[in-house]
């Protein structure tokens, strides 16, 4: 028994000299990208986000953050914010995050990729890290997309038009089928 009870302290501290000497100690960067928006559709704004956080004890030193190939001009118009953007330092155990509003110029499949992510750690040396990749999305026709979700008023408005004579024709005929039965009990009572 108490074997194995010093076999188990002993995997337990193995375990974690190892975990401890696997730690980072310089500016390790995590980037993600993802739009905000729940549908793409041409000449409507997409909103993308990005979000780089280091997992490193020490800050990373002049970050940027680069998704121009992702976006091209003859695509895409760029409505608010940057595609290539410079942070001087995120620092340890921090994040950043950025926005990008773009306008989808045409419709149909589209590839959502990497942003790219080069920085510096306290030793100078330099590294570049991906965001995820979106991957393909569809950018909706503007007609299409008015179809299937722009408000209806216009057949709540046809329908009461169309229903109005007949509920209008039945209500004037029970008034006057009302007013000749109170004329009638009025002269049975007398």
């Amino acid at each position: 028994m108490f074997a194995k009870l010093a076999l188990v302290a002993l995997l337990s501290a193995v375990a974690y000299t190892v975990d401890v000497e696997t730690q980072t100690t310089e500016a390790f960067i995590l980037a993600h990208k993802s739009p905000l928006s729940l549908y793409a559709v041409e000449n409507m704004d997409l909103v993308i986000e990005y979000g780089i956080y280091n997992n490193g004890d020490k800050p990373a030193k002049k970050v940027t953050l680069d998704d121009r190939h992702s976006f091209p001009t003859q695509s895409f118009d760029i409505i608010k914010g940057l595609l290539h953007v410079h942070f001087e330092s995120v620092g340890a155990r921090s994040n950043v995050t950025h926005s990008v509003v773009v306008r989808p110029r045409a419709f149909g499949m589209f590839n959502y990729t990497s942003a790219q992510v080069s920085y510096f750690t306290e030793s100078n040396d330099l590294h570049v890290a991906y965001t995820n990749t979106p991957g393909e999305g569809y950018i909706y026709r503007q007609k299409e997309y008015d179809r299937k979700f722009s408000p209806k008023y216009i057949f709540f408005v046809v329908f009461a038009i169309v229903v109005a004579p007949t509920t209008l024709g039945s209500y004037l005929l029970f008034l006057k089928s009302k007013s000749r039965f109170e004329e009638f009990s009025k002269k049975k009572s007398q």
